[in-house]
């Protein structure tokens, strides 16, 4: 008896149907999983070296993701599947392969030896622009300005360095990164944009106002630098790459705004003699001279908009605040107007004449670069003997360089300082020999961090009597307590000369002083640990909180937790500051 066949379930569309809709479906063909592919699956698809992708997707913008179902395991780079898509139809794909293909051919000849034809061959070699990229990526022009801070960072750190073939450091992009970073200082300083400088252990950090959005970069020192080898330099040689081109066209925009020709021509005999300063101290020379005659009509333009704020907002507290940043912002415009300022040999010198510049200097002279019996260096407004020179920049000790009378000597930090509040500070505390006041960073908010230094606090005053918008009544406190600080300072100064009269060093007084200063803090620590502290009742807002905290799932559980202890230390660190400071003026 022959056996009954099964019944086999039939698709409609054809095929044989297994299961239901379900179990028919294979694993990750749906959902987050089929969202996102592994560097290995992106690799074979779009058939490129690692090396090549990883360029390809740094000039594209295009980044790994994180999903939170990891399909292939956890040790997997993942991206997305669109971006992948959207690398597949980039015109650089074929490019790169055309280089490939150049490659195995000059090898080839170099290897049989036939140099002519590879010479040949290299003039035929495939080339590229990345314009299409930058109008890609950035539609407008406010969208280049957000992201210039890495662009304008990353210039200023190639053009401190020398090439290098061992690393793959070409010299054509240390010469075009020099260049278009002097060509952005130039535009900072003709429009003068500037509004924060601070000196640091990394370098030196500035922050400039263009086009209404703060713009922040960092400039290494001047040093020759020690190259890391855990650096891979051709990553950050493709990111230069792709800044070249943006700043590029960031540059002749802002050029074309101020009215300027861009690129800005330079004197060829200037260029070759200038040497080590190179043609932008020149450049800024320049910029420095026609900024003073635009000078006026800058002020009368903002009056201008100072008197149409108050007509169109009135007392409103935005148009206050509105004004207030006018006013500070024309204050360190016109910092440093009138002077002739002389940099001596040891100080670092781009840095400072760029912060003059921005500040309202016409014309600087320095010693730098000069040669053997000469005492201005090439380039120079004025050698060190001028006589309108009123400030003289310097870094050694009193005694090592002639004093010359008519003139005003400062340490470097004196410029800094002066910028970032806006106006001339005293010249005593700068002097040199002398340890100058702390140089407080403009970028940090005193008051949010909940610790305000004694130094911000003289700062904030003496900009305000500068100004002229202090009240009488604080006029009154300051003379009170500018009464007490001097009064502190003498009783101080007489107990250092008692010391040194008992024949105790220095430094031995100035560690019996902290260990007094740390004794008192811990007995004031003991009394505040043994005052009885009642128990509160929590508020409904907290038992609200608590129970909120309560629901949370484990991981936001942790992240919250972690965020409370760092607000805790914060406090904690805030709380040990001001326990320090009283006691030191105690």
């Amino acid at each position: 008896m022959a056996k009954r066949k099964s019944k086999v379930k039939r698709n409609p569309k054809g095929g044989v149907k297994k299961g239901d809709k379900i179990h028919g479906q294979k694993k990750g063909k749906k959902g987050e999983a089929a969202a996102y592919i592994t560097r290995a699956q992106a690799l074979a698809k779009l058939q490129l070296p690692l090396a090549d992708f990883r360029k390809l997707c740094i000039l594209k913008g295009i980044y790994p993701r994180d999903p939170k179902k990891k399909a292939q395991g956890n040790d997997k780079t993942y991206y997305h599947h669109k971006d992948i898509s959207f690398l597949r139809h980039e015109p650089l794909l074929n490019k790169f392969f055309e280089l490939k293909t150049f490659m195995k051919k000059f090898k080839r000849l170099m290897g049989r030896r036939e140099i002519k034809s590879a010479r040949r061959l290299e003039e035929r070699k495939p080339k590229y622009t990345l314009h299409h990229l930058v109008r890609e990526r950035y539609p407008s022009f406010d969208d280049a300005i957000r992201d210039l801070d890495d662009a304008v960072s990353m210039l200023a750190l190639f053009q401190s360095l020398s090439a290098d073939q061992v690393r793959d450091i070409p010299v054509d992009a240390i010469t075009e990164a020099t260049q278009l970073y002097q060509e952005f200082q130039l535009y900072v300083i003709r429009a003068q944009a500037l509004r924060k400088v601070f000196a640091s252990i990394k370098g030196y950090y500035f922050q400039a106002e263009i086009g209404g959005q703060s713009v922040t970069w960092l400039a290494p020192h001047q040093f020759a630098q020690d190259l890391p080898a855990e650096v891979d330099f051709r990553v950050m040689l493709t990111f230069l790459e792709f800044y070249r081109a943006m700043v590029k066209f960031v540059n002749f925009r802002l050029y074309s705004d101020l009215g300027l020709a861009y690129p800005p021509r330079r004197d060829v005999k200037l260029d070759s003699s200038s040497a080590d300063v190179a043609a932008l101290e020149v450049e800024m020379r320049e910029a420095g001279k026609a900024q003073q005659l635009q000078s006026e009509q800058t002020e009368k333009d903002n009056a201008d908009v100072t008197t149409g704020v108050l007509a169109d907002f009135g007392d409103q507290s935005e148009a206050v605040a509105m004004q207030q940043k006018l006013a500070e912002s024309n204050r360190m415009k016109t910092t440093f107007r009138g002077l002739r300022v002389f940099v001596n040999r040891e100080v670092p010198l781009r840095p400072l004449y760029f912060v003059l510049l921005c500040g309202g200097v016409a014309e600087v002279g320095w010693e730098r670069g000069a040669s053997a019996g000469e005492s201005a260096g090439l380039g120079s407004a004025f050698p060190v003997d001028g006589e309108a020179i009123t400030h003289q920049i310097v870094d050694r000790p009193v005694g090592s360089f002639d004093v010359r009378p008519g003139r005003e000597y400062v340490q470097p930090q004196w410029i800094f300082d002066s910028f970032n509040i806006g106006c001339q500070l005293p010249i005593a505390p700068y002097a040199p020999g002398r340890t100058p006041p702390p140089h407080l960073s403009p970028f940090v908010d005193d008051k949010v961090e909940g610790y305000i230094p004694r130094q911000r606090e003289v700062l904030d005053r003496f900009a305000e009597e500068v100004s002229g918008k202090i009240r009488a009544d604080t006029a009154e406190d300051t003379k009170v307590e500018g009464g007490s600080l001097v009064t502190g300072g003498l009783h101080q100064f007489e107990e250092e000369l008692r010391a040194e009269s008992e024949g105790l060093w220095h430094s031995e007084y100035q560690k019996k002083r902290e260990d007094v200063a740390a004794a008192k803090m811990v007995t004031e620590d003991v009394g505040e640990d043994m005052e009885e502290v009642k128990p509160q009742r929590p508020s409904e807002a907290e038992e609200e909180r608590l129970r909120a905290k309560a629901l949370m799932p484990k991981k936001h559980k942790r992240l919250l937790q972690r965020i409370e202890n760092a607000k805790a230390q914060k406090k904690e660190a805030t709380t040990r500051l001001k326990k320090k400071a009283q006691a030191n003026a105690s």
